[in-house]
């Protein structure tokens, strides 16, 4: 089978390039500015899937789902986009979602993503699947309403509760370097964990997964975001110990990590 990863050129095309490949798939990879373009691409390819910043996932599934056999996506939330995939894509063509609960990795093994398939989905869609347990990973079947509830309350809840703390240290006109001093471990892990989360890399990331999705934005107001410091500000507050304390989080995350399924 014949996939095409748009928006491949970033960290989960890199990471999954390889794995399509070991299947024994071949890759397409295309992009704003490729050749093929992302049109052809998706023309020329069996099945699409669809990773690029969740702001700019509208904009691309309206340009590949018409040409598409099946199109799939990578995007931390589900309801809308499925709709836009099933609206846009023709009518026999497979529509099915997935969500890699991780980052740029050399490997997926024992790694952790979520399906989401439709009455749409098929054995092209399945082919996908198979690829991500031929490489260890873990799949695990949700709906896309249940997904994105799951995702506000683990993910987007936790962005916004650690926001809010950090904001409050800020508008209290306290300094990294003094919470630090008096802080608990428990605490110091917060304010590590919250530097990784605000990261230049994946920053955006974040601020959209609450933007978009639903549970989210019945949640928590517009007024109630507008009070939350930037991930630029975090940053700044966190100065020069940025760094450290994202460190800091990737060996704790490291170190605890457990497999609970």
């Amino acid at each position: 089978m014949i996939i095409n990863i748009a928006g491949g050129n970033g960290p989960m095309g890199r990471t999954h390039k390889p794995v399509f490949e070991a299947a024994g798939h071949e890759v397409i990879i295309s992009g704003r500015n490729s050749t093929p373009s992302l049109e052809v691409a998706a023309s020329m390819a069996d099945l699409t899937i669809i990773t690029v910043p969740i702001s700019a996932t509208q904009q691309i599934i309206e340009r590949v789902a018409p040409v598409s056999e099946a199109v799939m996506d990578f995007t931390g939330v589900k309801i809308p986009f499925l709709d836009l995939m099933k609206h846009y894509a023709p009518k026999n063509a497979e529509v099915g979602s997935l969500h890699p609960l991780y980052g740029e990795r050399e490997s997926i093994y024992n790694e952790t993503v979520v399906y989401c398939p439709t009455e749409k989905s098929g054995e092209k869609c399945k082919a996908v699947i198979g690829a991500f347990e031929k490489a260890g990973a873990k799949v695990l079947i949700k709906t896309a309403e249940e997904h994105d509830r799951l995702m506000h309350y683990t993910q987007n809840e936790r962005t916004f509760m650690l926001r809010r703390y950090i904001s409050g240290l800020m508008h209290a006109g306290l300094s990294l370097e003094e919470v630090y001093a008096v802080s608990p471990p428990p605490t110091r892990i917060l304010l590590d964990l919250l530097a990784r989360q605000v990261d230049i890399k994946n920053g955006s990331m974040y601020e959209e997964m609450l933007s978009y999705n639903r549970f989210s934005k019945l949640k928590y107001s517009q007024e109630e975001r507008a009070q939350l410091k930037t991930p630029e500000e975090i940053r700044t507050f966190f100065g020069r110990e940025l760094v450290a304390a994202q460190k800091r989080a990737d060996r704790f995350i490291k170190e605890s990590k457990c497999s609970i399924y």
